[in-house]
């Protein structure tokens, strides 16, 4: 799963070649934003049950590119990505969620593919890990850390106690994520 993920992120490494077409057209497989939507929907699903998210970013090619542009930038923290002016493109704002996939199609090693806050605290709270003591990183508290910071606290913290249990070490961000969700689902089962 991961190495398909790299190979398409490979394929969109040349942001400046992005058209507006090639950034979205409907049912285009080969657009950009397809991939994340429809290509990784087991992946979860980003809410958009409409195009109006990708239709901003194809209508605003240059700030869409300057965003890819940052979520690839090695030299910016996971927080500094998310938190980039992704709401400058209606509908990218709020919880961050088309940011935090397209971030995890970049870094599936680094980032689990638990796209909305509330579901990444739900996780970290079952399992007792103390989000807001560990929050001291940032010098704040927890309920006034950003969007990204909220998320990569997080998520580090998530992949930590992956990294502590012998039975996780070896599975991928993937096949963690599904466990998560199938053994502590952060919504009532119907």
């Amino acid at each position: 799963m991961e190495e398909e993920l790299l190979t398409k992120a490979k394929e969109f490494e040349k942001i400046n070649e992005l058209s507006s077409e090639k950034i979205y057209t409907r049912g285009d497989k080969n657009a950009f934003l397809y991939w994340p939507e429809f290509g990784l929907k087991d992946l979860g699903r980003l809410g958009a049950w409409n195009a109006y998210y990708a239709e901003n970013a194809r209508d605003n090619p240059e700030k869409f590119k300057e965003l890819l542009r940052k979520a690839v930038d090695d030299s910016l923290s996971k927080s500094e990505k998310i938190d980039a002016s992704w709401e400058d493109i209606k509908y990218f704002g709020g919880d961050k969620t088309v940011a935090k996939k397209i971030i995890f199609c970049y870094y599936p090693e680094e980032v689990l593919p638990i796209f909305k806050t509330e579901h990444l605290k739900h996780f970290v709270s079952v399992l007792k890990l103390d989000f807001k003591k560990e929050a001291h990183d940032y010098s704040r508290s927890y309920d006034v850390l950003s969007v990204g910071q909220q998320f990569e606290l997080l998520n580090k913290l998530l992949l930590s106690y992956k990294g502590s249990i012998e039975k996780f070490k070896s599975w991928d961000n993937v096949l963690f994520m599904k466990f998560l969700y199938e053994h502590f689902p952060p919504f009532e089962r119907e």
